[in-house]
Order: structure tokens, then sequence, then C-alpha cells
């Protein structure tokens, strides 16, 4: 259930169809939806060349172009009958952000991806959406300018420990899985439309080699016994994963691609055509404090998608969450 739904505004003209969606969300859950633009902090300094303008009086004239910039959406909401709410904060983006998300518990942290970025790098993510995936503590929705919405195809990525014998349930695994349900489910129910699930998680035979080492009399069909025997334990696993969710509307489609998570899932996420891919942002055994994990900070540097990404709820913010 979602309450409270925090849209990050750069350019409301880019990101009329991004609001839509986020419009659409809100109303099926009830929820309110603040708009926040953050504009940069003018330099005191700037304004000893000037007479009679002080940086209060400016900051007031461009908050007040900003709301009028606003003015059709809360229109748009109020026919809705959507709550809405504007801000206008002076600082840097991500910290502001993170901060309001903090303070007002916000469900969803959603923004679109610069339109320049994409142009200019090959990286969907500039520096602020970084910022935002490695430091917010509440769910990142990234959507890749200029991509369809709603989103027709969702994966799931997760990770699963085969050392624990018992294969109980991963919590954070289940949050990831929850949150692509939950979004599925939720377009399914305002779009009329159906959404395509998968669940992905990269297995490796680590000790692959080394077992043809010990063994150089091993048979190349043995080999393969012995890798689908590895293969079979994470299908297991992930379908442990899976069963736990008790969903019977909509169906996850395992995949299970062989190698580093680093090189196949972007690869896969491409060539399944993914709209919005789920992720945790830290891994399993990451720590509280820890800003972002190795492998997911390289995947998100490949991806060519929207994403939905997810912290541990144990996370800990670098950032202060005193908004003044």
């Amino acid at each position: 259930m979602l309450t409270h739904l925090l849209l990050i505004s750069q350019n409301t003209q880019h990101e009329q169809a991004l609001f839509d969606w986020v419009l659409s969300v809100a109303k099926s859950q009830g929820a309110t939806v603040t708009v926040l633009r953050v504009l940069p902090e003018p330099e005191a300094g700037i304004f000893l060349w000037f007479e009679d303008v002080l940086p209060a009086e400016v900051m007031r004239q461009q908050s007040q172009t900003v709301l009028e910039e606003f003015a059709p959406w809360k229109v748009q909401a109020n026919e809705a009958g959507v709550t809405f709410n504007t801000e206008v904060l002076f600082g840097k983006l991500f910290y502001k952000a993170i901060q309001y998300a903090m303070k007002e518990s916000v469900d969803w942290l959603i923004k679109q991806t610069d339109e320049a970025t994409q142009a200019l790098t090959a990286n969907v993510f500039n520096s602020q959406d970084k910022h935002l995936l490695r430091k917010c503590p509440c769910p990142v929705l990234l959507h890749k300018h200029g991509t369809d919405l709603p989103f027709k195809k969702i994966m799931a990525s997760i990770d699963v420990d085969l050392d624990d014998e018992t294969l109980v349930p991963c919590h954070f695994n289940q949050s990831i899985l929850k949150q692509s349900l939950f979004v599925a489910q939720l377009q399914g129910r305002v779009y009329q439309s159906d959404t395509y699930l998968e669940a992905i998680h990269a297995w490796q035979a680590d000790a692959e080699n080394l077992v043809h080492y010990w063994n150089p009399d091993l048979s190349e069909a043995d080999l393969l016994r012995w890798t689908e025997n590895i293969r079979q334990q994470h299908l297991t696993a992930i379908e442990t994963e899976l069963s736990a969710l008790n969903a019977s509307d909509i169906e996850f489609e395992i995949v299970l691609p062989k190698g580093a998570a680093v090189e196949v899932i972007p690869h896969v996420v491409e060539q399944h055509q993914v709209g919005l891919l789920v992720m945790g942002t830290l891994g399993r055994g990451g720590l509280p404090g820890m800003i972002i994990g190795n492998t997911s900070e390289a995947v998100l540097e490949q991806i060519n998608c929207s994403v939905l990404a997810l912290k541990p709820d144990d996370f800990k913010s670098p950032v202060s969450g005193d908004l003044k």
C-alpha cells in the first residue's frame, strides 16, 4: 500500500507521461503526490555586484516561477481527486530530495532520467541519479526518459545462498519480488493491461575448473552433469523464493543465465526488452551503513532501462534527515 509518492521534477514538459503514470498509481492507492523541484542555491557573493537585489528575493521569484509551472499538474490532480503538494527547495538535488523523503516518510522517490545524459553517454543515470540510488533509504524509481509507461515487462533480480541448506526464503529477496509483483498488479488494475514478470538470478559453478583439475579423467558428460546439478540447486532455491509469495494471479518466468551477474544481467535485460528492473542496491550480506554493493553498482552502470532500487530495512543513509 502506497500513501505518499515523491516525484522529483526538472522539466514538466518532458515529464508529463511520467506524471500521468504517478497520478494513476496515486489515485488507485489513495496516496498523496508531492512534486519537488530543487534549484541551485544562489551564492551570496554574486549579489555584491548588484544594487537592491537580495538572494532571498531572487529565491522567492524563482520559487514562484516553478509553482506557476506546476499549476497545470495541480489542476490535473484535483480533477483526479488526488491530494497534491508542491515543494521548491534550494541546494543539491539528491541531498534535498533524500532529506525530504526521510522527513516525510515517502514510500517511493520517483525521478525521470536526464535526456542529455543518455545522448552523451552510454549510461542511463547521471550523477544525481546515482547518489539517489546509493543513499536514499526508500525505494527509488528512475524512469528512463522516452520509454513506455506502463511498464510492459518487469524483471526482479534476486540472489540466493546455497550454503543455507534449509532454503529459507530471504527477506530481502521477498521484498524485491513483492515490489515487482505489486507494480505489475497495480498496473493491471489501473490500465487493464497485462504485465509480464520475470525473476532473474545469475549463477556460477565456481569450482567447475577445479573439479576438472582434480580429476583430469572426468568426461565432458560427467562435467556437464555436475554443472547441471549446480544449476538445479539454484533453480530450486529460486522456486522456493517464488513459492513463498503465494501469488496466483501473476506468475514469474524464471531466467537463470550462467555467469557473473555483472556480465549477464545487463545482456539479458536488453535481450528480453525489460522495461523495469527491480533490484537491491546492497547484497544480502551488505553492512547497514554501506552505500551500495559492488555488483549492484556495476550492473547499474550497464543497464539501459528504468530501475526500481531497494535497500534492506536496516540500511542507514549517510544523508542527514534534518530538512531546514
